[in-house]
Parts: structure tokens; sequence; C-alpha cells
């Protein structure tokens, strides 16, 4: 896929530039249908430069381009896309000021990356922990709505009316509730979260296998059962619960934030230092 999206961008599997209609965008057809393939297909909302925008973002979030890497320039995106190199220079300017995109003068423009050192407690699915322990897993989800940031509910650190998803999903072991989750998700960077009806595979296990991240904030306390969660979780009210927030970011960009409550006696947790180049390759 990687090799497929760096070929249409730099123009050497066709001869020109896509034709394009009268106003603007690109007209579907051979070269279309590449960007569609590639992953780089404009969705029709908004502005142009918005569009551009999110269609290089969805590269970058997917890991078809890496930390690092070069991007095409300015006038292979404006023939790319039928587009005049204005349209194109404000979704990079924009791109750039989000942390996505570093800009060097007389190099070009790279995919940002970010080394520090941190302690990183696992981003894993909790089924996978439950077959390690040899158990049955299973998981149903409660409820799940589609949304705008500040409607009947506030995620601090995107904007209001940001589109977001609401989850909330209930984990077994061999029959028994062990986990409650409650998910919300930034829509502008998982689109296609919307068409999942999450049958077969959990949230996270979805989210783990198709949305890189670069970074990850958590919050561990210990915290009592309300009589409501006591309920869901088969314990009795005021029993022990381990509470874990986390927020994924890839490139300084909110992706996902969840709210874990556990049986304290039903569910461990370990994490381990990792460092500037783990970092940095998400690992």
């Amino acid at each position: 896929m990687q090799g497929l999206a760096r070929q249409g961008l730099t123009g050497q599997d066709r001869d020109g530039g896509p034709a394009s209609t009268q106003d603007g965008r690109a007209s579907v057809g051979p070269v279309q249908d590449d960007l569609v393939l590639a992953g780089l297909a404009l969705d029709g909302r908004g502005p142009l430069f918005d569009q551009i925008k999110r269609a290089v973002a969805g590269q970058i979030l997917r890991g078809r381009w890496l930390a690092g890497e070069r991007l095409p320039n300015e006038a292979e995106l404006s023939s790319l896309y039928g587009v005049s190199r204005q349209t194109v220079h404000k979704a990079i300017a924009l791109l750039a000021r989000e942390g996505f995109l570093v800009r060097r003068r007389r190099a070009g423009t790279f995919v940002a990356t970010g080394r520090r050192d941190r302690f990183a407690l696992p981003i894993e699915d909790i089924g996978d922990v439950v077959a390690r322990e040899g158990r049955v897993y299973e998981f149903r989800i409660r409820d799940r709505k589609s949304l705008r940031n500040g409607e009947g509910i506030r995620w601090p650190d995107l904007p209001d009316g940001t589109p977001i998803l609401t989850l909330e999903c209930l984990h077994f072991s061999d029959g028994t509730p062990i986990q409650f989750e409650r998910r919300l998700v930034n829509l502008d960077v998982v689109p296609e979260v919307v068409d999942e009806a999450f049958d077969v595979v959990a949230p996270s296990r979805w989210l783990v296998d198709r949305v890189p991240w670069s970074s990850a904030d958590h919050s561990v306390r210990a915290v009592n059962a309300t009589a409501e969660m006591a309920a869901l979780l088969g314990v009795e009210a005021g029993a022990a619960c381990l509470s874990i927030r986390r927020q994924t970011m890839h490139l300084s960009r909110p992706v996902t934030l969840v709210h874990f409550l556990s049986v304290g006696d039903r569910f461990s947790l370990s994490g381990s230092s990792i460092t500037d180049s783990a970092t940095e390759l998400n690992l």
C-alpha cells in the first residue's frame, strides 16, 4: 500500500496530472482509482484544502508514511489532485501547525518525529489477556452513539463540535464480567469506525489493529464500585476496582479516550520503560 501511494504521488505511473472538473476537483478515472486504492482519495466533505489535509493525515495516522519520511512537494500534490498550489500549501501549512509535518527550508516537508523517554503501560486487547490465561473471552456492546463534542459529553482535548463516537462495552472471562469500558473515538481521525458493527471484533482490538499511536497518557487509581457498576460486573457495591483512564495520540492528535473499570481481584496491570528509539517506532 505504501509503495502504491508513493507511485501515485510521484506520477511515475501516469503521463500527467489528473484532469479536473470546473470546480477544481479531481475527476474520476484511472488516477482517481489509484487514489482510492492508496487511501489518498478526497472525501468530498468541505473545502478542498481540508480534504487534502485529511487525506495526507490519514496516510500518516495509518502508518503508510513513516516518521522522518519526505512527502511529495507541493507541485506534485497539486498535479495529483488537480488543484492550485495555494490550496495544497494551505493544507500542508495546517498539518505542520498541528504537528504532523516538519518543513525544512530547501530540503522539503517530512513526517514529524518525536523522541522522548517514557514509562508505558501496555496497550493490548483484553481478549489477548484472557486468552493467555487459558480462558474464553467474550464481549458485549451495551451502547453506541455518534455525536459532537460538547453535546452531552465533553472530550477536553478536542474542540467543541468535533464528531465523536461513544461506545460502552462489557468484557467477560469464562462468562464472568471482568471489565467495563467506556470509549470515545475521534471521528476526524478514524471516520471508518462508524461503519464497524463490532459484532465479531471488540473496539480495543479493532483500533489496535488499524490505527497506530505515537503516545499514550494513563491515569490509574483504586475506586469502589458504585451500585450501577457493581450490578454490571457481578460484585457487591463498594467492591475494590481498578480505574484506568487512557488517551492515545498520534503526532499530537487525540485518537481515542477510554475509561476502564476492572474488578480488583480479576485483573492485573504491569508496564515497562521505553526509550526514544522504541517510542519513535511505536514499539
